[in-house]
């Protein structure tokens, strides 16, 4: 008899539209698949990063590897700057003076001309800002060599000196 007396007040029935959204989410199967695949993505992308960073100690690759790491270098290189450079000017010049250009046809160049950009900048920062020198694992410099070269180069260090 109590129990029905507050399942039938008016403020039992009212949920909170957090509460009810909630629910709403969790009951929904596509939320739960949505959740599995993430967590699928999840711990597989984890495990092969690991298995990547352990092949690449320079043990013994297999027979392609080395062809398709200089197609690599070359693509992301200086050949890429000069290909995405080629293709802003080409696109840019396609949509401005096109003239009549269709709706799909000017898309595409939208999306070549975003691509090119993307390469572009990659090629662009990565030469410029994000680049490191490589130091061979046998480089030392002494206390010698530093007194050496202050002591060739102090016109040059101190200010003084005459050329």
């Amino acid at each position: 008899m109590i129990a029905n007396a507050l399942s039938a007040s008016p403020m039992a029935s009212k949920a909170s539209p957090f509460m009810s959204k909630a629910r709403a989410v969790l009951t929904n199967p596509y939320f739960w698949l949505m959740a599995a695949l993430f967590l699928v993505l999840l711990f597989g992308a984890i495990e092969p990063a690991h298995a990547a960073d352990a092949t690449e100690g320079g043990g013994a690759g297999l027979p392609w590897e080395g062809p398709l790491t200089k197609l690599k270098q070359s693509i992301s290189g200086p050949v890429a700057f000069v290909i995405a450079l080629l293709g802003i000017i080409a696109c840019g010049a396609t949509l401005i003076w096109g003239g009549e250009v269709s709706e799909f046809t000017r898309r595409i160049i939208y999306v070549v001309l975003v691509v090119c950009i993307i390469v572009f900048a990659n090629t662009l920062l990565t030469g410029a800002l994000f680049s490191g020198a490589v130091v061979p694992h046998d480089a030392a410099i002494s206390a010698a060599d530093v007194a050496a070269y202050a002591k060739a180069h102090a016109a040059a260090l101190t200010g003084v000196g005459g050329r």
